[in-house]
């Protein structure tokens, strides 16, 4: 019954199941999908001043971890065959503050993670998946969460696989996950 993280098993056992589930190296569980975003853009370095972007067909909650750290949203507009974010019209967004970009995967659709990738990386961008909606959605045999730096993801009540409220995400890279994990246990913890 000790579902804390410090005292019990029960977060470090759902950890460690989620991140193979997904095939990934890492996971943490948050309070949120909303948190999970918040410390997933912070741990790819995105700061006050800076802009990430992100689709403005999506969730409030998509949009307010970036304002909580400061930063500006940019919304890039979508691709109205899917539904997700253009990886077309997202170069001309890209200017010296952008920092990051945040895809939303919404309705449990993919976004086009390729292109997104290629232009994030040309441009030396962190991606944080928010897949909040999109648990366990493939794209190109992938699952969505797994092609950014971090993948983000929401358990609330209305999505795939709800409890409730909580939230968890997943990466591969240790030095991002711990700055992630550092973050979210307000720096008591290292990872």
């Amino acid at each position: 019954g000790k579902w804390y993280r410090h005292e019990g098993r029960m977060v470090n056992t759902f950890e460690k199941k989620f991140a193979e589930a997904n095939g990934m190296k890492r996971s943490v569980g948050t309070g949120s999908g909303t948190q999970a975003i918040h410390c997933g853009l912070y741990a790819v370095g995105v700061d006050a001043g800076d802009e990430v972007l992100v689709p403005p067909y999506t969730f409030i909650a998509s949009i307010n971890p970036i304002i909580l750290l400061n930063a500006l949203p940019v919304f890039v507009d979508i691709d109205y065959e899917t539904f997700q974010m253009d990886p077309a019209k997202m170069e001309e967004k890209i200017n010296g503050n952008t920092r990051a970009v945040e895809p939303v995967h919404i309705a449990g659709l993919s976004a086009d993670m390729d292109r997104i990738n290629e232009i994030a990386g040309k441009h030396n961008l962190g991606v944080v998946e928010d897949a909040c909606q999109a648990l366990f959605t493939e794209y190109k045999g992938r699952k969505c969460g797994t092609m950014g730096d971090i993948g983000c993801f929401s358990f609330q009540s209305s999505k795939i696989l709800p409890c409730g409220e909580g939230g968890a995400a997943i990466g591969n890279n240790e030095e991002l996950m711990n700055k992630f994990y550092s973050f979210h246990t307000l720096g008591v913890e290292t990872g």
